[in-house]
Protein backbone atom coordinates (compact mmCIF):
# COMPACT_ATOMS: atom_id res chain seq x y z
CA UNK A 1 0.00 0.00 0.00
CA UNK A 2 1.50 3.31 -0.91
CA UNK A 3 1.39 5.62 2.39
CA UNK A 4 2.22 9.28 2.48
CA UNK A 5 3.37 11.26 5.14
CA UNK A 6 2.62 14.92 6.28
CA UNK A 7 6.20 16.83 6.02
CA UNK A 8 5.39 18.76 9.00
CA UNK A 9 4.48 15.90 11.15
CA UNK A 10 7.95 14.18 9.66
CA UNK A 11 9.67 17.58 10.72
CA UNK A 12 8.76 17.37 14.15
CA UNK A 13 9.02 14.12 15.08
CA UNK A 14 12.56 14.40 13.93
CA UNK A 15 13.42 17.39 15.86
CA UNK A 16 12.00 16.10 19.13
CA UNK A 17 13.53 12.83 18.61
CA UNK A 18 16.49 14.79 18.20
CA UNK A 19 15.91 17.34 21.22
CA UNK A 20 15.62 13.92 23.51
CA UNK A 21 18.45 12.22 22.75
CA UNK A 22 20.46 16.16 23.21
CA UNK A 23 18.67 15.72 26.85
CA UNK A 24 20.17 12.05 27.12
CA UNK A 25 23.63 13.43 26.32
CA UNK A 26 23.95 11.97 23.06
CA UNK A 27 24.23 14.00 20.06
CA UNK A 28 25.65 11.68 17.61
CA UNK A 29 22.29 11.49 15.26
CA UNK A 30 22.45 15.85 15.99
CA UNK A 31 25.82 15.56 14.48
CA UNK A 32 24.65 13.54 11.61
CA UNK A 33 22.01 15.64 10.38
CA UNK A 34 23.37 18.97 10.81
CA UNK A 35 26.32 17.29 8.96
CA UNK A 36 23.81 17.02 5.66
CA UNK A 37 21.32 19.91 6.59
CA UNK A 38 23.90 22.70 6.70
CA UNK A 39 25.52 22.62 3.69
CA UNK A 40 22.44 22.81 1.83
CA UNK A 41 22.51 26.64 2.74
CA UNK A 42 25.49 27.32 0.48
CA UNK A 43 24.69 24.62 -1.89
CA UNK A 44 20.99 25.60 -2.85
CA UNK A 45 19.24 28.68 -3.90
CA UNK A 46 16.39 29.50 -1.42
CA UNK A 47 13.80 28.53 -3.26
CA UNK A 48 15.06 25.30 -3.48
CA UNK A 49 15.75 24.57 0.22
CA UNK A 50 12.61 23.71 1.30
CA UNK A 51 12.82 20.67 -1.06
CA UNK A 52 16.04 19.48 0.01
CA UNK A 53 15.61 20.07 3.65
CA UNK A 54 12.38 17.69 3.14
CA UNK A 55 14.82 14.86 1.44
CA UNK A 56 16.67 14.36 4.53
CA UNK A 57 13.46 14.61 6.98
CA UNK A 58 12.08 12.09 5.09
CA UNK A 59 15.29 9.58 4.80
CA UNK A 60 16.16 10.27 8.72
CA UNK A 61 12.58 9.02 9.18
CA UNK A 62 12.89 6.14 7.40
CA UNK A 63 16.26 5.68 9.21
CA UNK A 64 14.24 6.08 12.82
CA UNK A 65 11.90 2.73 11.46
CA UNK A 66 8.81 5.13 11.29
CA UNK A 67 7.98 3.75 7.52
CA UNK A 68 8.35 0.16 8.32
CA UNK A 69 6.27 0.81 11.29
CA UNK A 70 3.53 2.49 9.62
CA UNK A 71 3.60 -0.34 6.94
CA UNK A 72 3.29 -3.43 9.35
CA UNK A 73 0.51 -1.82 10.87
CA UNK A 74 -1.39 -1.67 7.97
CA UNK A 75 -0.82 -4.70 6.43
CA UNK A 76 -2.35 -6.30 9.62
CA UNK A 77 -5.76 -4.95 7.72
CA UNK A 78 -5.57 -6.73 4.89
CA UNK A 79 -9.13 -5.73 4.08
CA UNK A 80 -7.68 -2.35 3.27
CA UNK A 81 -5.45 -3.78 -0.18
CA UNK A 82 -8.62 -4.27 -1.83
CA UNK A 83 -10.68 -1.33 -0.81
CA UNK A 84 -8.41 1.78 -0.80
CA UNK A 85 -5.96 3.00 -3.09
CA UNK A 86 -3.71 4.23 0.13
CA UNK A 87 -2.86 6.23 3.04
CA UNK A 88 -1.78 9.57 4.59
CA UNK A 89 -0.41 10.39 8.20
CA UNK A 90 -0.88 13.63 8.96
CA UNK A 91 0.03 15.86 11.76
CA UNK A 92 -3.45 16.53 14.25
CA UNK A 93 -3.92 19.75 15.27
CA UNK A 94 -4.89 18.80 19.04
CA UNK A 95 -5.96 15.58 20.95
CA UNK A 96 -9.47 16.06 19.69
CA UNK A 97 -7.99 15.97 16.25
CA UNK A 98 -6.47 12.50 16.70
CA UNK A 99 -8.31 9.65 14.83
CA UNK A 100 -8.95 8.22 11.35
CA UNK A 101 -10.94 8.90 8.34
CA UNK A 102 -11.66 7.56 5.04
CA UNK A 103 -11.30 10.51 1.96
CA UNK A 104 -11.04 10.35 -1.47
CA UNK A 105 -8.42 9.24 -3.63
CA UNK A 106 -6.24 10.71 -6.17
CA UNK A 107 -7.56 13.01 -8.74
CA UNK A 108 -10.70 13.22 -6.39
CA UNK A 109 -12.19 10.07 -8.09
CA UNK A 110 -14.77 8.92 -5.17
CA UNK A 111 -14.81 5.43 -5.79
CA UNK A 112 -11.20 5.31 -4.80
CA UNK A 113 -10.84 5.86 -0.86
CA UNK A 114 -7.76 6.67 0.84
CA UNK A 115 -6.86 6.66 4.85
CA UNK A 116 -6.30 9.48 6.66
CA UNK A 117 -4.62 9.07 9.78
CA UNK A 118 -3.91 12.23 12.03
CA UNK A 119 -1.64 12.08 14.87
CA UNK A 120 0.39 14.03 17.18
CA UNK A 121 3.47 14.05 17.09
CA UNK A 122 4.87 13.10 20.70
CA UNK A 123 3.44 9.80 20.39
CA UNK A 124 6.28 8.95 18.50
CA UNK A 125 8.34 8.65 21.20
CA UNK A 126 6.71 5.80 22.71
CA UNK A 127 5.88 2.86 20.07
CA UNK A 128 4.24 0.93 22.47
CA UNK A 129 1.40 3.28 22.97
CA UNK A 130 1.67 4.31 19.11
CA UNK A 131 1.22 0.94 18.07
CA UNK A 132 -2.14 0.97 20.02
CA UNK A 133 -3.72 4.09 18.93
CA UNK A 134 -2.84 2.54 15.39
CA UNK A 135 -4.56 -0.20 15.75
CA UNK A 136 -7.61 1.21 17.40
CA UNK A 137 -7.95 3.86 14.56
CA UNK A 138 -7.41 1.49 12.08
CA UNK A 139 -9.66 -0.69 13.58
CA UNK A 140 -12.34 1.89 13.07
CA UNK A 141 -11.62 2.57 9.36
CA UNK A 142 -11.98 -1.38 8.58
CA UNK A 143 -15.42 -1.03 10.09
CA UNK A 144 -15.85 2.33 7.86
CA UNK A 145 -15.10 -0.12 5.05
CA UNK A 146 -17.16 -3.44 6.15
CA UNK A 147 -20.49 -3.68 4.15
CA UNK A 148 -22.36 -4.65 7.39
CA UNK A 149 -21.38 -2.59 9.23
CA UNK A 150 -22.76 0.06 6.96
CA UNK A 151 -21.10 3.45 8.36
CA UNK A 152 -22.79 6.41 7.10
CA UNK A 153 -21.45 9.64 8.14
CA UNK A 154 -24.62 11.44 9.08
CA UNK A 155 -26.35 13.80 11.76
CA UNK A 156 -27.09 12.38 14.60
CA UNK A 157 -29.38 14.76 16.60
CA UNK A 158 -32.28 17.06 16.28
CA UNK A 159 -30.25 20.46 17.97
CA UNK A 160 -26.63 21.04 19.29
CA UNK A 161 -27.46 19.98 22.88
CA UNK A 162 -28.65 16.36 21.74
CA UNK A 163 -25.96 16.16 18.70
CA UNK A 164 -23.30 16.35 21.50
CA UNK A 165 -25.13 14.28 24.14
CA UNK A 166 -25.60 11.09 21.00
CA UNK A 167 -22.01 11.86 19.87
CA UNK A 168 -20.59 11.04 23.13
CA UNK A 169 -22.70 7.98 23.22
CA UNK A 170 -22.30 6.95 19.73
CA UNK A 171 -18.19 6.72 20.27
CA UNK A 172 -18.07 5.21 23.53
CA UNK A 173 -20.53 2.36 22.27
CA UNK A 174 -18.19 2.16 19.08
CA UNK A 175 -15.00 2.25 21.02
CA UNK A 176 -16.57 -1.18 23.00
CA UNK A 177 -16.75 -2.96 19.52
CA UNK A 178 -13.34 -2.21 18.12
CA UNK A 179 -11.18 -2.66 21.83
CA UNK A 180 -13.20 -6.07 22.31
CA UNK A 181 -12.78 -7.47 18.95
CA UNK A 182 -8.78 -6.62 18.66
CA UNK A 183 -8.10 -7.93 22.63
CA UNK A 184 -10.12 -10.83 21.17
CA UNK A 185 -7.59 -11.13 18.21
CA UNK A 186 -4.77 -10.94 20.56
CA UNK A 187 -4.22 -7.17 19.35
CA UNK A 188 -2.68 -4.59 21.54
CA UNK A 189 -5.50 -1.49 22.18
CA UNK A 190 -5.25 1.81 23.87
CA UNK A 191 -8.40 0.41 26.23
CA UNK A 192 -9.09 -2.24 27.91
CA UNK A 193 -12.42 -3.73 29.26
CA UNK A 194 -12.33 -2.28 32.69
CA UNK A 195 -11.81 1.23 30.89
CA UNK A 196 -14.60 0.97 28.25
CA UNK A 197 -16.93 -0.27 31.03
CA UNK A 198 -16.15 3.07 32.93
CA UNK A 199 -16.92 5.20 30.14
CA UNK A 200 -19.84 3.45 29.77
CA UNK A 201 -21.15 3.37 33.02
CA UNK A 202 -20.51 7.16 32.90
CA UNK A 203 -23.20 7.30 30.28
CA UNK A 204 -25.85 6.51 32.62
CA UNK A 205 -25.70 7.20 36.01
CA UNK A 206 -28.92 6.73 36.98
CA UNK A 207 -29.06 2.47 35.84
CA UNK A 208 -28.11 0.60 38.84
CA UNK A 209 -24.63 -1.00 38.51
CA UNK A 210 -25.70 -4.21 37.81
CA UNK A 211 -27.36 -3.64 35.22
CA UNK A 212 -24.82 -1.68 33.47
CA UNK A 213 -22.39 -4.38 34.28
CA UNK A 214 -24.70 -6.66 32.35
CA UNK A 215 -25.56 -4.83 29.31
CA UNK A 216 -21.48 -3.74 29.04
CA UNK A 217 -21.16 -7.75 29.13
CA UNK A 218 -23.54 -8.29 25.83
CA UNK A 219 -22.15 -5.48 24.33
CA UNK A 220 -18.62 -6.52 25.06
CA UNK A 221 -19.30 -9.76 23.62
CA UNK A 222 -21.19 -8.89 20.12
CA UNK A 223 -19.36 -9.30 17.22
CA UNK A 224 -22.45 -7.74 14.84
CA UNK A 225 -22.75 -4.49 16.00
CA UNK A 226 -23.46 -2.40 12.89
CA UNK A 227 -24.15 1.42 12.59
CA UNK A 228 -27.35 1.64 12.58
CA UNK A 229 -27.73 -0.40 15.72
CA UNK A 230 -24.91 1.90 17.71
CA UNK A 231 -26.99 4.93 16.70
CA UNK A 232 -30.22 3.41 18.00
CA UNK A 233 -28.36 2.88 20.80
CA UNK A 234 -27.09 6.15 21.85
CA UNK A 235 -29.92 8.14 20.74
CA UNK A 236 -32.99 5.84 22.88
CA UNK A 237 -31.83 4.87 26.34
CA UNK A 238 -34.89 2.24 26.56
CA UNK A 239 -33.27 -0.06 23.93
CA UNK A 240 -29.95 0.06 26.01
CA UNK A 241 -32.10 -1.13 29.10
CA UNK A 242 -34.27 -3.64 26.42
CA UNK A 243 -30.67 -5.25 26.11
CA UNK A 244 -30.76 -6.17 30.23
CA UNK A 245 -33.98 -7.83 29.69
CA UNK A 246 -33.74 -11.82 30.14
CA UNK A 247 -31.29 -11.36 31.87
CA UNK A 248 -31.10 -12.06 35.91
CA UNK A 249 -31.37 -8.04 36.89
CA UNK A 250 -34.88 -8.02 37.32
CA UNK A 251 -35.45 -6.36 40.41
CA UNK A 252 -33.05 -3.58 39.04
CA UNK A 253 -34.82 -3.54 35.96
CA UNK A 254 -38.06 -2.53 38.45
CA UNK A 255 -36.60 0.09 39.91
CA UNK A 256 -35.06 1.69 36.79
CA UNK A 257 -38.82 1.81 35.27
CA UNK A 258 -39.35 4.44 37.93
CA UNK A 259 -36.47 6.54 37.58
CA UNK A 260 -36.11 9.15 34.59
CA UNK A 261 -33.66 8.75 32.29
CA UNK A 262 -31.61 10.97 29.81
CA UNK A 263 -33.05 10.70 26.69
CA UNK A 264 -35.91 8.93 28.05
CA UNK A 265 -39.71 9.61 26.27
CA UNK A 266 -42.06 12.31 27.46
CA UNK A 267 -45.18 10.29 28.50
CA UNK A 268 -47.32 13.48 27.35
CA UNK A 269 -45.18 14.53 24.29
CA UNK A 270 -43.87 11.69 22.78
CA UNK A 271 -40.53 13.18 22.30
CA UNK A 272 -37.56 12.01 23.95
CA UNK A 273 -35.93 14.57 26.45
CA UNK A 274 -32.77 15.23 27.91
CA UNK A 275 -34.61 18.02 30.45
CA UNK A 276 -36.89 16.33 32.92
CA UNK A 277 -38.81 18.68 35.43
CA UNK A 278 -37.85 18.11 39.10
CA UNK A 279 -40.45 19.02 41.69
CA UNK A 280 -43.07 19.33 39.69
CA UNK A 281 -45.15 17.58 42.14
CA UNK A 282 -45.23 21.24 44.21
CA UNK A 283 -46.58 22.77 41.07
CA UNK A 284 -50.58 22.04 41.99
CA UNK A 285 -51.93 24.16 38.95
CA UNK A 286 -49.46 22.63 36.41
CA UNK A 287 -50.49 19.22 37.51
CA UNK A 288 -53.77 19.80 37.31
CA UNK A 289 -53.34 21.58 33.95
CA UNK A 290 -51.72 17.82 33.03
CA UNK A 291 -54.25 15.84 34.42
CA UNK A 292 -57.22 17.40 32.46
CA UNK A 293 -55.90 16.68 28.98
CA UNK A 294 -53.75 13.04 30.34
CA UNK A 295 -56.22 11.61 33.11
CA UNK A 296 -53.83 8.65 33.83
CA UNK A 297 -50.36 10.41 34.25
CA UNK A 298 -49.00 11.08 37.64
CA UNK A 299 -46.40 13.48 38.56
CA UNK A 300 -43.45 10.40 39.13
CA UNK A 301 -44.43 9.72 35.54
CA UNK A 302 -42.30 12.52 34.96
CA UNK A 303 -42.68 15.68 31.97
CA UNK A 304 -40.42 17.17 30.08
CA UNK A 305 -39.44 20.96 30.19
CA UNK A 306 -41.08 21.54 27.38
CA UNK A 307 -44.82 20.61 28.27
CA UNK A 308 -44.45 22.09 31.41
CA UNK A 309 -43.56 25.28 30.02
CA UNK A 310 -47.12 25.26 27.59
CA UNK A 311 -49.28 24.17 30.66
CA UNK A 312 -47.60 26.98 32.53
CA UNK A 313 -48.17 29.74 29.95
CA UNK A 314 -51.38 28.10 29.55
CA UNK A 315 -52.64 29.16 33.66
CA UNK A 316 -50.99 32.58 32.71
CA UNK A 317 -53.39 33.19 30.32
CA UNK A 318 -56.45 32.10 32.42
Amino acid sequence: MNLEFDPGLIEEVIFRELKIREERGDFTLTEEYHSLTDPIYDNFPLDERSAEFKKIDWNFFKKLGFLDFFKVAFDEFPEFKEKVVGGVVAKAKGTFDEGASLTKGPNEDVTQKRVVLRILSDHFQDLAYLKKLVNHELMHVSDMLCESFAYKDEYLGCNPMEENIIKERYSVFWDIFVDSRLIRKGKDTISDREGRFLEFQSLYKKIPIEVKAAIFDVLWQDEHLTHDRILELAKDVNKVMKIAEGLPVDEQMQNIKKTLLPGAQCPLCQFRTYNWVENIENEAYTIEGIKKDFPDWNPEDGVCDRCVEVYRVRNLAC
